[in-house]
């Protein structure tokens, strides 16, 4: 599962940036709940874990608004997320130099002076150490122009002198233009649009079977028009076929006992679909997917056990 790791230390003040940003992943719902938390007239404004816990129930952005949390997900996690979105300043919410050591034993007390109200600095030096590539994966929210914020930051001016960084990565939050160019490339991410336009079936899956059966199927899908690797997704189709069939076998009262093979297992065939049917479990448009399924992905897959044939 792939996501967007946003860092922001001033989230209650940015909630009409954030719905901006990802109005595409957050139902109408959500941005209600964000535009009543943004109208608090109680004189203590939204807390940023409302908001938080608001955009993460997505299952496609997390939200962070202090810098040891950020850190230890980009030390830890940075291989989860496609797209780093991060506040170069994140001193709003205080922390101390103890607090970053104990996540990373390789900051100093001169890091920690030196990255003050540049944490982002820091994040982005961390990216590219684990071999991220910054360039395509990271932006930076500033509250300047991209001109401004690289004068007199030789860090940046080297990464972008050797063709690791751009001015186009930095996002001046006040300009219109900046914000509609992030907008267009977060809409771009093919791997968010599958996971969002799959969202109800990959949370199934993951209930019910688990996270690798669900990853299986988001990468059966992401691949589907390359060509090299048909016959591979066809024999994993199978695969995610017959897990669903004995975790469906587990919970229907009698499958089991009458569908089960002389070797114990449910696999798709005849018998099951002919029991599934006949107990009411399935349609007869279900039944003939059940089939087309089942021949499409015989034809070229496999089953887990390769001595295992169809009934």
């Amino acid at each position: 599962m792939k996501k967007i790791l946003f860092v922001e230390d001033e989230l209650s003040k940015n909630i009409p940036r954030i719905t901006r940003l990802f109005s595409k992943y957050l139902s109408k719902k959500k941005i209600r709940k964000l535009e009543e938390l943004e109208a608090d007239e109680s004189g203590y404004g939204a807390e940023p874990e409302e908001v938080k816990a608001v955009v993460e129930e997505s299952g496609l952005i997390e939200l962070e608004y202090r810098f040891p949390d950020a850190l230890r997900k980009i030390i830890h996690h940075h291989s989860n997320y496609i797209l780093f979105i991060i506040d170069r300043n994140l001193v709003e919410c205080g922390y101390e130099f103890s607090e970053i050591a104990g996540i990373d034993p390789k900051y100093s007390e001169s890091q920690y002076e030196k990255f003050f109200e540049r944490e982002g600095d820091y994040l982005l030096h961390k990216l590219l150490y684990s071999g991220v590539d910054v360039m395509r994966k990271f932006y930076f929210l500033t509250a300047y122009s991209a001109q401004n914020e690289i004068r007199g930051c030789e860090e940046i001016k080297t990464l972008i002198d050797f063709g690791k960084f751009n001015t186009e990565n930095f996002i001046e939050k006040g300009g219109d233009r900046d914000f509609d160019r992030l907008c267009n490339e977060i809409e771009k991410i093919s791997i968010l649009n599958l996971q969002h336009e799959n969202k109800p079936y990959l949370d199934i899956l993951r209930k019910n079977i688990g996270e690798r059966p669900a990853d299986n199927f988001l990468k059966i899908l992401e691949e589907k028009d390359d060509e090299r690797r048909i016959g591979d997704n066809l024999k994993e189709m199978r695969n995610l076929y017959e897990q669903i069939l004995k975790e469906v076998s587990e919970r229907i009262p009698d499958m089991k006992k009458s569908c089960e093979n002389d070797r114990g297992n449910i696999v798709m065939g005849k018998i099951t679909a002919d029991w599934l049917s006949g107990n009411e479990h399935i349609n007869i448009i279900i039944r003939n997917f059940f089939f087309s399924i089942k021949g499409i992905a015989s034809d070229f897959g496999s089953h887990n056990n390769a001595r295992e044939r169809a009934i």
